[in-house]
């Protein structure tokens, strides 16, 4: 068995808390500044370098021979499964929930939009990467100008967010972490993250429209005014996050934590988080946690690291492995 590498497991158990803890504060966006600017800071990083790392070690299922239907139908399996949680979550309190199957603005984006990225890449895999990756930021620039529902087949993320899986997909995972390792890198990512999160907290009030630009599911038009430059606020968009993106890995500790091996129960994570959200919303928890008054944000946040870590125990992956890893039917072909 490979020895697991104790960066990549820090990396992917910090995203998830990113993804759980952004989950909580975009509920908040307008009503708490601390939460707003969280948001901000969260969602411009955490899904990019969230997809980018499952790019990186997408290889495996994807360099074969045989197109990877059995991991897109795995992806598939567990999409639905979030769907019927999370809508039974809000049914057995009353909350109008649709089910929809193939279209998502929730969470389940993410599985559906995994099995589109294996088979795209698999079919693709044989081009020069170079002329996928421009045309993929191409494409995605033009993207959000497109009209009809852009969360059927989760359309707009599945363009919009390719180019990071691709870029992780043709990159070596040992170059990466050589890279981001040295100290320049270091150097440079504490100052531009900083420097980020600053910009971000200082001119929230004047920046928070584009956050429609982070989602990467609205379009263009939600941009009022300046619609019209949409393609090339997305292009900035791409250099930007690049940027972040390199920054968090290099930031991301190398050593090995007594936590470290949550890293590779990530899909657990993401695939209840939202769920038991909806259940403590619905339950009124954070209603009453804002009765708390001034300082009550920091409670939410240590809920939501009580909730990571309620997650992490093997035994709720018991149902995902067995969605996302079907058994093949094996069939007896006899010469008549």
């Amino acid at each position: 068995m490979k020895k697991r590498i104790a960066l990549w497991d820090n990396l992917k158990l910090f995203l998830i808390f990113m993804v759980v803890l952004g989950h909580l504060t975009l509920q908040y966006f307008h009503s708490s500044q601390m939460f707003g600017t969280m948001s901000m800071v969260i969602y411009t990083f955490h899904m990019p370098a969230f997809v980018f790392v499952s790019g990186l070690f997408s290889k495996r299922g994807i360099n074969s021979d045989k197109p990877p239907i059995k991991k897109a139908f795995g992806f598939m399996m567990v999409f639905l499964y979030i769907r019927i949680l999370t809508c039974f979550s809000n049914v057995i309190f009353g909350v109008k929930s649709e089910f929809e199957i193939f279209s998502a603005s929730d969470v389940t984006w993410y599985m559906l939009a995994m099995g589109f990225w294996y088979i795209i890449t698999w079919a693709l895999r044989k081009i020069d990467c170079k002329y996928i990756l421009i045309t993929s930021v191409v494409i995605a620039c033009f993207a959000s100008y497109m009209q009809g529902d852009t969360d059927f087949l989760c359309v707009l993320r599945v363009i919009t967010f390719y180019p990071f899986f691709y870029c992780g997909y043709i990159m070596d995972s040992e170059k990466v972490a050589e890279v981001t390792s040295k100290r320049i890198s270091r150097i440079f990512s504490a100052v531009y993250f900083t420097a980020f999160v600053v910009i971000c907290t200082v001119t929230f009030e004047k920046s928070n429209w584009l956050f429609g630009i982070l989602t990467c599911r609205r379009k263009y038009a939600s941009l009022d005014e300046y619609a019209d430059w949409g393609g090339l606020l997305r292009l900035a968009y791409y250099i930007v996050v690049g940027l972040l993106v390199f920054s968090v890995i290099s930031l991301c500790p190398r050593k090995e934590f007594a936590f470290s091996k949550y890293g590779a129960r990530t899909m657990q994570i993401y695939v209840y988080h939202r769920p038991i959200l909806y259940i403590m919303k619905n339950a009124g928890l954070f209603y009453l946690i804002r009765l708390v008054g001034e300082g009550w944000e920091w409670i939410a946040v240590l809920v939501m690291i009580a909730l990571t870590a309620l997650l992490c125990p093997k035994f709720w992956n018991k149902p995902i492995e067995f969605l996302l890893n079907p058994k093949e039917r094996k069939t007896n072909v006899t010469a008549k």
